[in-house]
């Protein structure tokens, strides 16, 4: 039973599906359906996408390949472009910009395809059913009940299933909010995201079709904040591509973004994706983190379902691979925030590494997975100060 079709819940059930077992996808929403995102998959996503053999569907729905982020200052200088690495095994360096309403349907009907899945949209789930241990043993919707044998919440940011379960912590964060809107630019030139560090805000720039430009802001809750009603004229002033460019759609907007669980994983429930735990969308690894941890769901839960394992050693197995694959992306955030709310910090950081842009391509391959924090050198650090 899996709640949640977004790309974390998709890519599980559709893995469950090819193992073997008996799957039910269920959503609220009906697809396509856009929500507000990043909407960058970056390159281990791009590698699960391969992996999932879904790549070219992808991609044929006008994503546009990715190369590297570019960094910059209001103004656009200074500003420096940092290329994704080359994975550690070899292959293609890339990510990709996605319209999540493409994305997620790809996913969708790629789940809808296996003869083992059972997609259910438009149905809410209303509560959890446990049996006399306590365990989780199914779910109550707007349709009726749906028994499982493991309840898997991929249901986003603020979760339901997630508090139900009694797996929620109290965030404790300063509250971010974010703002994200498409426009009709011509694309054909881009093939990088660019973040503008903005004091107290960033924008985020990235090609998401042909002709579709997605710009996001990500802001703390200021004194004068950027409210939707203002974020078109806000992008027009910061953002110098879009001066006579339309709003196809949005602004969507999203907020408090600091979630944190007390486990990933207990009582029948498994958190995976945005549920799970969650810092800020500023480092853009998302979507390709929660396919990461559904290719590992997968795994444990179908060693679980198979009988080769017990349900404990199926959740402690997939906490400890969690806490692998978001550790160090944790820290990078936790430091990517602390460079974007500082104006004179974030300058002195670009403009050294405009000039050698070694330690911030570190800080993408440990963004990517590929390296961590113990591959930074003192000199490294003095870079990322700016000294």
């Amino acid at each position: 039973m899996v709640v949640g079709a977004g790309p974390s819940g998709a890519t599980t059930a559709l893995l469950l599906a090819r193992l073997g077992h008996n799957v039910v996808l269920v959503d609220r929403a009906r697809f396509p359906r856009d929500k507000a995102c990043g909407e960058g998959v970056m390159p281990p996503g791009v590698d699960a996408l391969r992996r999932m053999g879904l790549y070219e569907r992808v991609l044929a729905t006008g994503a546009r390949p990715l190369r590297g982020v570019t960094y910059q200052l209001p103004g656009a200088r200074p500003r420096v472009n940092v290329p994704f690495p080359v994975p550690p095994g070899g292959g293609p360096a890339g990510g990709l910009g996605v319209r999540r309403t493409t994305f997620d349907a790809v996913l969708v009907e790629a789940v809808r395809d296996e003869p083992r899945a059972t997609v259910r949209e438009g149905e809410r789930v209303t509560g959890l059913l446990r049996n006399a241990s306590a365990t989780v043993t199914g779910v109550t919707t707007t349709a009726g009940e749906i028994l499982g044998r493991i309840v898997v919440a991929a249901d986003g940011l603020h979760s339901p299933i997630r508090a139900w379960s009694g797996l929620s912590v109290p965030p404790r964060a300063r509250m971010r909010y974010g703002l994200a809107g498409h426009w009709g630019v011509a694309t054909s030139a881009r093939d990088a995201i660019t973040v503008t560090l903005a004091g107290n805000h960033e924008w985020y720039e990235a090609p998401v079709g042909p002709d579709l430009l997605l710009v996001s802001i990500l802001s703390y809750r200021s004194r004068h904040p950027v409210t939707a009603r203002e974020y078109a004229a806000a992008a027009r002033r910061s953002v110098p591509a879009l001066r006579g460019a339309e709003l196809v759609s949005g602004p969507l907007g999203a907020a408090h973004f600091h979630q944190r669980v007390r486990t990933v994983a207990e009582g029948g429930v498994f958190l995976v994706g945005d549920a799970s735990g969650y810092d800020d969308p500023t480092t853009g690894d998302g979507i390709a983190i929660g396919m990461l941890l559904a290719e590992r769901l997968a795994k444990h839960a179908s060693d679980f379902l198979s009988g080769r394992i017990s349900a404990d050693a199926a959740a402690a197995g997939y906490a400890r691979d969690h806490a692998v694959l978001v550790r160090e992306r944790r820290r990078l955030t936790q430091l990517a925030l602390f460079l974007a709310r500082s104006p004179s910090l974030g300058r002195r950081a670009i403009g050294r590494a405009a000039r050698n842009p070694a330690a911030l391509g570190k800080l993408v391959a440990i963004n990517c997975g590929y390296e961590t924090f113990r591959d930074l050198t003192p000199r490294d650090w003095l870079s990322l100060a700016g000294i």
